[in-house]
């Protein structure tokens, strides 16, 4: 590696987000050259070969005249639940190579537990160990970026605290609920953190994420829905109506999703640009700024499948969960390996219980400075081909 090009490290990798920002580094964004390494940090055993991102070494012969490709290294074994500062520290230095060039960080880090005091006291001290350890060990380090979402809204409030669109700017929770999110906690650490230092941060929220991952997800609801339409689709036959899985209100409520690739994007943009992007700054950010509803996006997201997609109904309807486990056999014989989706039973309350309009306002990170848009649908679509290419839902 160049030691004077910039060195992005990216914890969780194989996370939703994380494996896009891989994807969106190794494709060269925001340009050829301006990334000389990438170093990809994972928790469970994952081959590179097998991580669906754009390696040159998985490109046929025949294409010519690639761009020159950061340098990848994937870590596998970097648990940061368990151990001391001290050795994490030492976990990071004899098991990244370069960790002293690190500039950029990129902490996609995240783990579920029962209790949210519980997931508080947890997520709050794998950043502390992260955190304290790059101090050791990156001199060089210059920005991290974090991920936060629209709970900080109060969207796991029955119906809403705020009136949409959500701003940044928006004040705290009631203190019952302000106390069991890792939001607050974690920007605190990160506030002590980087005070004197020569670094800074931002946090980016986003709502619902549509993306892939190649080893499964707690929280996939793309996924999801992919395995269940797919299965839908095998089982009904094509042409098929699909019922959306959740409430009229659901059905009819404003949001605006984010794909993986635009929160990429976006913290790949705002890591380069420290002035405009630092000191701690919360960014929403989503494919566009129009807000749609399930109205709009269930029948794009069902015709992929060669399927109608309707308005929910009332009366006993299987959810996804129930109709994949019943069916999933079917699939298995076709030669599809699961897509695990661990709280898949929650991701089914998702057309139920967001009920209420929860779109973001996108004005803070256009007058920033980053202004991309996406295509939601061509999101969801491309989303949908990477699983197809996985084998993970059916063909």
């Amino acid at each position: 590696m160049n030691e004077k090009g910039k060195h992005a490290l990216v914890f969780g990798a194989s996370g939703l987000i994380g494996w896009g920002i891989i994807d969106q580094l190794l494709s060269n964004y925001p340009s050829p050259g301006t990334f000389a390494k990438v170093t990809a940090l994972v928790n469970r055993p994952l081959d590179v070969q097998a991580s669906f991102w754009p390696l040159h070494v998985n490109r046929p012969l025949d294409v010519q005249e690639l761009p020159e490709q950061p340098e990848l290294q994937l870590v596998s074994g970097i648990n940061l639940a368990d151990g001391t500062v001290q050795s994490v520290t030492e976990l990071l230095r004899t098991k990244v190579e370069g960790i002293e060039h690190v500039t950029h960080v990129f902490y996609f880090v995240y783990k579920y537990e029962e209790k949210p005091e519980d997931e508080v006291h947890v997520v709050c001290g794998m950043l502390e160990r992260a955190v304290a350890a790059l101090d050791h060990l990156s001199p060089k380090m210059e920005f991290l970026v974090f991920p936060t979402g629209t709970k900080a809204y109060g969207i796991h409030i029955p119906g809403g605290v705020f009136k949409a669109p959500y701003e940044e700017s928006m004040g705290a929770l009631p203190s019952d609920y302000q106390k069991t999110l890792n939001y607050p906690f974690m920007r605190a650490v990160l506030e002590e953190a980087s005070a004197g230092k020569q670094w800074t941060w931002c946090d980016i929220r986003p709502d619902a994420v549509i993306g892939f991952v190649p080893n499964g997800s707690a929280f996939n609801l793309t996924a999801h829905w992919a395995t269940y339409l797919s299965l839908y689709r095998l089982i009904e036959g094509p042409n098929a109506k699909v019922p959306f899985p959740g409430s009229l209100a659901g059905y009819n409520a404003l949001y605006n999703e984010a794909s993986a690739d635009i929160i990429a994007k976006l913290a790949i943009w705002a890591s380069l640009h420290p002035a405009e992007a630092g000191g701690g700054q919360i960014f929403n950010i989503s494919d566009q700024a129009k807000p749609e509803s399930m109205r709009d996006r269930w029948p794009r997201l069902a015709a992929y499948f060669e399927l109608q997609g309707v308005a929910p109904v009332e009366g006993e309807v299987l959810k996804p969960s129930e109709y994949i486990n019943r069916y999933q056999g079917e699939a298995e014989k076709l030669g599809v390996k699961s897509s695990p989706v661990f709280k898949g039973e929650f991701l089914d309350s998702y057309g139920f219980y967001l009920d209420f309009d929860r779109q973001l306002s996108l004005e803070k990170a256009r007058k920033a400075g980053f202004a991309e848009e996406m295509d939601p649908n061509a999101s969801w679509f491309r989303a949908f081909g990477r699983l197809k290419e996985a084998r993970m839902i059916v063909g």
